[in-house]
């Protein structure tokens, strides 16, 4: 089950010449909805890693993609927490056609915590466990994505 929901509409940057969303845009669905969810803590991305004092690179992402979505479709991403790990966690993903919910793709991505030094694997922080076990024990309703595609951490 969901515990973070956002819509986004296909935009016309997401589609290949075939008309359907580009295989890698659906990181970026995944990742809006990760970032949409920090801005729903009342934190900024840059903000939330000062606070925490970590960086957290993506250490390995996966999709798999069930049905082709296309130009101004409107869809479901919906995210969730799917390990806590000691040095990292993972999100899980699954994104949806709309108003039918048709499965259009899932996924995961492993995020670590490193030093920001040396880059070296550290314990998530305790303020990160927290935000993410709050993830794991709510299930949120759908909030409209209105950043621009393409949008970075």
């Amino acid at each position: 089950m969901a515990a973070f929901i956002i819509e986004q509409r296909v935009a016309w940057s997401d589609v290949d010449l075939a008309g359907i969303v580009y295989f890698p845009r659906y990181f970026s669905y995944f990742e809006n909805a990760e970032l949409e969810w920090i801005r729903r803590q009342g934190l900024s991305y840059e903000g939330f890693l000062d606070e925490i004092g970590v960086w957290m690179p993506r250490v390995s992402c996966h999709s798999n993609f069930r049905a082709p979505a296309k130009l101004a479709d409107l869809l479901s991403i919906e995210m969730r927490l799917d390990r806590l790990g000691t040095t990292s966690f993972t999100l899980g993903f699954d994104a949806f056609r709309l108003p039918e919910r048709t499965p259009i793709a899932d996924g995961y991505i492993v995020v670590a915590t490193v030093e920001r030094e040396s880059f070296r694997p550290t314990p998530v922080p305790e303020r990160l466990v927290q935000l993410l076990s709050e993830l794991e024990s709510r299930r949120s309703e759908p909030v409209s994505q209105t950043a621009a595609p393409g949008m970075t951490r």
